[in-house]
């Protein structure tokens, strides 16, 4: 009964996750007419299928595919048939903020003629952060000739660096105080008595030292010392105010360290953007969750992250569990007076978990991975269809010693928006074949931003 509960509130959790997913992305949802369009660019970098398409900064459509023709990226999308886009609009690809995230913007042209279906849109290029990174790496670039020029500066070619006849001087001028000491060793020598006479007066003059830095004594320096402190402290508060004004951009001297400050402050940031957009912009995740039944196994619950650190290229981490694991042998060998007897038992564990480890690479819609499959060593392969829409899978792989390996196919078909159903054919080249069916849950980053936004 326990079990029931908690099956049912699952598939309650994942009812409401699904439905508000389909709140957030609604303009993702196929909901309404749209019109499809064309065009193209010559850099797709960070821009995928479903990347959006916005008007006066609304979402009103989505990328459908991208293909390269030629040197360049034809992007193949549609907007809502509600919008009209006049034959002189012209398509910005834009980034938001320093973190790369991508999207195409529709600047709406004069013209009182609406652009037909299928026709091409003139992309303006060269908008958003690349191109304040292009002005950071001119200036990097004028930044090192200057070390290369003051390199050359410090240490010019074949000939003896300023630094290098620094530290020959000071050998000199060392070797001079050696001989220096020897000659005030000679000079000491044989004159004790005017030694100890000037220790004296040393020790008079400390006496002195003291009386005057002992601030209980009235005519003591230390009395007049307190004073210039005091004038001192006076001062350093004068100081102080002076220091706020000019922090926030008082007087001319204030605007001109403020402002000086500031370009500092900016050449930093360029410096590191150039930096993080490179390696963040690119990376792209996939995350799904499935809950089903076997037929062997009972209830299956399964959960995989896939990381795109670039188009061609994915990690795939996972875990998965079920009431019931795969059916094992136990031999148990019996020696009693010298007879042996052996006995074969069955045995099948409960509550299993597995765990998926694995990489690999992506040629248009087939993707070759492999690594650790359910806790073992495997591979296999994965078909997309219709935009990754329906995805056909093939594994081997073998958790089970001595049984040989278990060859599972399996259709993901997406039902609705990020809903999609799983049948799996299970150990397909065995006797001891099953089937798994499940439904559940597929995330990419822009329905992952938008369920993360609905929250925070």
């Amino acid at each position: 009964m326990n079990e029931f509960k908690i099956g049912l509130m699952a598939i309650a959790t994942m009812v409401m996750v699904a439905y508000m997913s389909l709140k957030i992305t609604s303009n993702q949802s196929g909901f309404g007419e749209y019109v499809t369009y064309r065009t193209i660019v010559t850099d797709a970098s960070g821009i995928f299928p479903k990347t959006p398409i916005k008007i006066a900064g609304i979402n009103a459509g989505r990328i459908k595919k991208i293909e390269l023709q030629g040197n360049q990226a034809l992007i193949t999308f549609e907007v809502l048939e509600n919008v009209i886009v006049v034959k002189d609009s012209k398509l910005q690809v834009k980034t938001v903020g320093f973190l790369g995230d991508k999207y195409i913007q529709i600047q709406m042209g004069e013209s009182q003629e609406r652009l037909t279906a299928n026709s091409f849109i003139v992309s303006d290029e060269g908008a958003g952060v690349e191109k304040l990174v292009k002005d950071a790496s001119d200036v990097l670039k004028d930044v090192k000739v200057m070390m290369k020029t003051l390199r050359e500066s410090i240490s010019p070619e074949g000939e003896v660096s300023p630094v290098k006849r620094i530290l020959n001087d000071f050998a000199v001028v060392a070797e001079n105080a050696r001989i220096a000491t020897d000659s005030l060793k000679t000079v000491i020598k044989g004159n004790e008595e005017k030694m100890n006479n000037l220790i004296a007066n040393l020790e008079r003059f400390s006496e002195q030292i003291a009386y005057h830095t002992d601030d209980q004594e009235q005519d003591s320096a230390m009395k007049d010392l307190r004073k210039i402190l005091a004038n001192a402290d006076a001062m350093t508060a004068d100081l102080k105010d002076l220091v706020a004004d000019i922090k926030v951009g008082k007087g001319t001297l204030g605007k001109i360290l403020v402002e000086e400050e500031i370009a500092d402050e900016v050449k930093q940031t360029l410096s590191s953007v150039n930096k993080i957009v490179g390696r963040v912009s690119d990376i792209r995740t996939e995350l799904s969750g499935y809950m089903g039944a076997g037929t062997e196994e009972g209830s299956v619950t399964s959960g995989s992250l896939r990381i795109f650190p670039s188009p061609e290229r994915f990690y795939i981490l996972g875990l998965s569990s079920s009431n019931y694991g795969p059916e094992s042998e136990k031999e148990t060998v019996r020696i009693v007076n010298g007879v042996t007897t052996t006995e074969t038992e069955k045995v099948k564990k409960k509550d299993v978990f597995r765990f998926d480890v694995q990489i690999g690479r992506k040629l248009h819609d087939l993707y070759v991975r492999g690594g650790i499959i359910e806790s073992t060593g495997g591979a296999g392969i994965d078909y997309d269809i219709f935009n990754g829409a329906t995805r056909f899978s093939l594994d081997v792989f073998d958790y089970r010693s001595g049984l040989g390996p278990n060859l599972r196919l399996s259709t993901e078909v997406q039902l609705w928006n990020v809903f999609y159903g799983k049948v799996s054919g299970v150990d397909l080249a065995t006797k001891e074949r099953s089937a798994l069916f499940s439904l559940g849950l597929r995330f990419n980053d822009e329905d992952l931003k938008g369920l993360i936004g609905f929250f925070l």
